[in-house]
């Protein structure tokens, strides 16, 4: 049965997501979670947490999934260790400076890969399982098609994200934010600005709105498909969101892999949260059209029509309580919205709405009470001797004893099974399946048997989780590390000299001994245009590659005679392998861990010494798999690229289309970074696409947050 994963924000969510019968749940401690605004867990949170989730015999994941800086490695490593002392089923990795150092220093953990790595075919996955990884968790811009070809390739565990934010960026790799105000989306601490408003002018045209803001993800409808592609784990996203929701989507999904999905589960996801009335993302569709321009927040659920506003009250088609929360939309677009303050069907409102708008509900008191209001207990056998002084409970495999004392013979009222029964259903963790009373009629006191029941339900309970921690799978195979698989063949090509990423020809001057070449169009015909210079060029792969995109960069791979690579996500290495690469700034790289050949991030706030330095250039903020032209203009037919800005308080930002089978797009910044500095060994000067005026340090001067 596919695994339902769910998100674990605190403690109540945990509880929530385990008594609804989540399978897993993922967590994050105070340091180095990709959700540092969610309340997280200390180490006895922590600890609570995990026993609380293993004697229901759910599993813990614990994400330690920011990129990591020198010196944090050993933060870092502490806090894993923590996570591996407490039982933690895995460790979720995004940096893989510190996946090589856990590693190293614990061998048996179980590792999964972080969405954040971008992972998203089947020449990823084959490298991740080659580092040691026994799970991905895809990219949320992964196919099925490319899903169902790493199951049949790949001997590795694959995690689906099937509810929930939707990020605009393709995973791991937006740095919005990070340039904005230093704090990092790959730091847990991403501002949202994609969930602002934005202009944009193409074409002599003026469009306004939400126009990075994409729909909440929702696969319910697509579970079979992804069960019989091998998905292992389906993956509710929301930390940062409210234990209703928890609740309620794992409820559904458990449903939805039965077969049993309803418009009424559908209706209830939405009550819970619903962001532009969902997307199946680029599951089907590697283009597909992913953006709520109207509306950029929680929309809730359809509930009705104002009949009759008068002044500021609107009489409602249906009677709400007091507590509830609703919008007003008006084609589309929210025009008010209002807090119930007395039941029935008559409102004030804020806003402009008018008679015939649509009401959506957003906060449903009744409905959130019950769904708050369910339980789940372990089923217990309780077996009281009398003769022997032994009282015996029993749930599934795990059997304990405790010494009865303080027992005497009954004269008048002794106890029943309807008494053990009563008394032993007063648990959080159990409820009473059957009880047999043997020996001779007996009597005790409600203090002393109230005790009783406390103590052999602590032991019981200590009893079912030490036997899951006994079978807890350890990691026992053969990995490699970066270092084996990527050598250091390039630095005898680069020979520390600057590298200069160029898009066209023309670009090349005579004084640049090393190009770069990072191309509007990946395909052999296209890059022939290149060919002279090949005998000092380096391509630059790109960070997404789906489907048919991968025949094609097999095929220039073979055919075209680059002198090394740029590998910006794990893919390239598998399609590089026995050549010159380095590892390029999409990556990640903001440590000197991986002792290899590497340009570091551009989100680096010290310069490093051991790799290359990206100094200067204009780097796109977001890479997209989306078409923005399309979203906003709609239709593909006669495109030759894209001509658009994005305008974000008086910024702005121009947009580049690049194409491999599939399109692309990139949201390039609004400043030039420049750190040239006589201190930087190695230089990365990127010249493919300077479109900004402004120039930026980025975060050197203010450090990465």
């Amino acid at each position: 049965m596919t695994e339902i994963l769910a998100p674990a924000g605190n403690m109540e969510m945990l509880k929530t997501a385990v008594i609804n019968g989540a399978d897993a749940v993922y967590v994050g401690m105070p340091k180095f979670s990709a959700r540092a605004k969610a309340d997280n867990f200390d180490d006895e949170q922590l600890k609570e947490g995990i026993e609380y989730a293993h004697l229901f015999g759910s599993k813990v994941y614990v994400a330690i999934n920011t990129v990591i800086k020198d010196d944090e490695l050993c933060d870092a490593l502490n806090e894993a260790e923590k996570a591996l002392d407490l039982h933690a089923d895995a460790l979720i990795i995004q940096d893989l400076g510190l996946a090589d150092l856990i590693r190293a220093r614990y061998p048996d953990a179980i590792l999964h890969a972080s969405t954040q790595m971008g992972i998203h075919n089947a020449e990823g996955a084959i490298i991740a399982k080659k580092l040691g990884f026994s799970r991905i968790i895809l990219s949320r811009e992964t196919l099925l098609e490319d899903i169902i070809k790493i199951k049949k390739n790949v001997d590795i565990e694959v995690e689906c994200f099937v509810q929930g934010a939707l990020c605009i960026a393709f995973s791991g790799n937006c740095y919005m934010s990070s340039f904005a105000g230093g704090y990092s989306g790959n730091r847990g601490k991403c501002m949202q600005l994609c969930r602002k408003k934005y202009s944009a002018r193409s074409d002599d045209r003026t469009y306004s709105g939400y126009l990075l803001s994409a729909k909440d993800l929702m696969l319910a409808n697509r579970v079979d498909e992804l069960i019989r592609a091998g998905v292992d784990s389906f993956k509710i996203e929301g930390r940062l969101r409210r234990s209703v929701y928890v609740a309620e989507a794992v409820r559904v999904y458990k449903k939805a892999v039965n077969g049993n999905f309803t418009d009424e589960d559908l209706t209830a996801l939405k009550k819970a949260f619903n962001r532009g009335d969902y997307t199946e993302g680029h599951l089907l569709n590697a283009t597909n059209k992913v953006l709520d321009i109207d509306i950029g927040a929680n929309k809730g659920a359809y509930f009705g029509k104002v009949l009759k506003v008068t002044g500021r009250t609107a009489m409602l088609s249906a009677k709400l309580n007091k507590g509830d929360g609703i919008k007003f939309l008006r084609k589309g677009k929210e025009v008010g919205s209002a807090s119930i303050v007395k039941s029935g069907n008559i409102t004030g409102f804020d806003g402009n709405v008018k008679a015939n708008d649509e009401v959506y509900i957003t906060t449903d008191v009744e409905f959130n009470k019950n769904v708050m209001s369910r339980e789940r207990k372990l089923p217990v056998n309780i077996k009281a001797d009398f003769d022997s002084k032994t009282l015996t409970a029993k749930c599934g495999s795990a059997e304990v004893n405790l010494k009865i004392e303080n027992s005497v013979p009954a004269m008048n009222l002794p106890i029943s099974e309807s008494d053990l029964k009563d008394n032993f259903d007063k648990s959080e963790y159990f409820y009473v399946e059957s009880v047999c009373i043997l020996g001779e009629r007996s009597f005790m006191k409600k203090a002393d048997l109230n005790a009783l029941r406390r103590n052999i339900y602590e032991k019981l309970k200590r009893q079912i989780i030490d036997d899951y921690i006994a079978n807890m799978p350890k990691f026992g195979h053969k990995c490699l590390s970066m270092s084996d698989i990527i050598s250091n063949d390039i630095d005898d090509i680069l020979k520390n000299r600057p590298i200069y990423q160029i898009e066209e020809p023309n670009q090349i001057t005579d004084d640049m001994e090393i190009v770069a070449i990072n191309p509007k169009e990946y395909s052999v015909e296209y890059l022939s245009r290149f060919k002279q210079f090949y005998d000092k060029a380096l391509l630059n792969l790109p960070f997404i590659a789906r489907g048919k995109d991968i025949d094609i960069l097999k095929d220039i791979i073979s055919k075209c005679d680059f002198k090394g690579y740029i590998v910006n996500n794990l893919y390239a290495l598998q399609l590089t392998q026995n050549k010159p690469a380095i590892l390029g700034y999409g990556m990640n790289i903001v440590n000197d861990r991986l002792h290899v050949p590497k340009i570091y991030s551009i989100e680096s706030d010290t310069i490093l010494k051991n790799g290359y330095v990206y100094a200067q250039g204009n780097f796109p903020l977001m890479h997209f798999c989306h078409c923005e032209k399309k979203e906003l203009i709609n239709g593909c037919e006669n495109c030759k690229g894209y001509d658009i800005t994005l305008m974000y308080e008086n910024k702005a930002f121009k947009l580049r289309r690049y194409k491999i089978h599939y399109c692309y797009g990139q949201l390039l910044n609004c400043a030039n970074l420049n750190i040239t500095s006589g201190s930087i060994k190695k230089v990365f000067i990127d010249r493919s696409f300077e479109r900004a005026t402004a120039n930026t340090k980025g975060n050197y001067d203010r450090g990465l947050k």
